[in-house]
């Protein structure tokens, strides 16, 4: 009997380590390759053209749906770009289609959702020239505006990227902290450094220079990291600049793809805490954890679903921080997390993960492609 149970022991942990051993030498082997790029921009491109995303979000509260289908469009076009800085001759044609993704989010069915909090046009002349809030919405917007004119030269939209890149800057000189509000009494760090970017994007294709007031961001915002690991703050109080949530893998894995375009030595600082205080790794597979305390199983519109602790969105934000910080091993363990999770499917010259929706094949194809930028005219 004994002889028995040690046999089938023996069987399922043999059985056991050849699937893992054939997971990890097979899954996710065409993860980076052109082809896969290729084919997963195909889809992204195709979905959002046809608006279909806008489908999955209908059933989704009116300022969330907003948000996200904003994100959905912001992360096609910094993919997009990401793809172009290193193959330029596709730079003019996806300039276009980000032209068409800029239209949509200028579009009152998309910017309604920060209409609804503050009260008021985000892009009225009267709201732009003021000093408060709307910075998710303008950090996104403003990196879109800013990405286009790396593509094409041609001018378009260059009077509302001024405008905009101003109104960052006009609302993060009112704090002595330099971060501003997404929603009324709510302040996130991590949509102020989306539209740090963009301010540093700025400097490359505007006639003005952002530099002082990014250089201050910088600073200020190294007084918020949390004393012990050294990691910035998940909410903030306006006010104070006192830290109201601590740090959460979502929005530090989100920084390590925008960080870097602001300062590529403090970003490479922040990642580097964020895998020494957050990551789970096993031999090909690793995670991020969403909180530093143990949350073992939940869920929420930032986080996703949270598995043993490691969240879905932390995981695949932080494909850029690996990308960035060249780290090959870890980068092909974080894709091989999130394909066991999404499961991609090619057809009709089109890949995509069939268990997630289209924005999550959005910000996984711009994380994994994650670069400097760079004009290219």
């Amino acid at each position: 009997m004994l002889k028995k149970i040690i046999l089938n022991i023996f069987i399922y942990l043999t059985a056991f380590l050849i699937g893992y051993f054939f997971l990890i030498i097979f899954l996710g082997n065409d993860t980076n390759s052109t082809k896969d790029i290729e084919l997963r921009k195909n889809f992204i491109v195709r979905q959002l053209s046809s608006n279909q995303e806008a489908e999955i979000f209908k059933n989704l509260p009116a300022q969330q749906a907003g948000e996200w289908e904003l994100v959905s469009y912001s992360m096609a076009a910094y993919a997009l770009t990401n793809v172009a800085m290193s193959k330029p001759e596709t730079a003019i044609e996806s300039s276009r289609i980000i032209e068409n993704w800029i239209n949509v989010c200028l579009g009152e069915k998309i910017r309604n959702f920060d209409e609804i909090a503050w009260g008021e046009n985000p892009l009225a002349e009267n709201v732009l020239v003021k000093d408060t809030g709307h910075i998710g919405y303008y950090g996104h917007l403003n990196l879109m505006l800013g990405a286009y004119a790396l593509l094409n030269n041609d001018g378009k939209f260059k009077d509302l990227h001024q405008k905009i890149s101003d109104a960052i800057e006009r609302r993060m000189e009112k704090y002595p902290h330099h971060h501003v509000e997404t929603y009324p009494f709510e302040n996130y760090p991590p949509d102020n450094t989306v539209s740090v970017a963009s301010l540093k994007i700025s400097n490359l294709t505007l006639p003005k220079n952002y530099d002082r007031v990014i250089d201050e961001w910088i600073v200020e915002s190294k007084k918020l990291e949390d004393q012990k690991s050294g990691l910035l703050p998940f909410q903030i109080d306006t006010l104070t600049g006192k830290p109201l949530q601590t740090f959460r893998g979502s929005h530090l894995g989100w920084n390590s793809f925008f960080l870097p375009l602001i300062n590529e030595e403090y970003a490479k600082i922040q990642f580097e805490r964020f895998s020494k205080n957050m990551l789970f790794s096993i031999p090909g597979i690793a995670g991020f954890k969403e909180y530093p305390k143990n949350v073992f199983f939940s869920a929420d519109s930032d986080a996703g679903p949270i598995i043993f602790g490691l969240g879905s969105t932390a995981t695949g934000f932080s494909i850029a921080g690996a990308k960035w910080s060249k780290d090959q091993r870890l980068y092909s363990s974080l894709l091989r997390s999130i394909e066991i999770f999404g499961v991609s499917i090619t057809k009709n010259n089109e890949r995509h993960y069939l268990s997630l929706p289209v924005i999550s094949d959005a910000i996984i194809l711009a994380m994994k492609t994650a670069c400097p930028w760079k004009p290219l005219w």
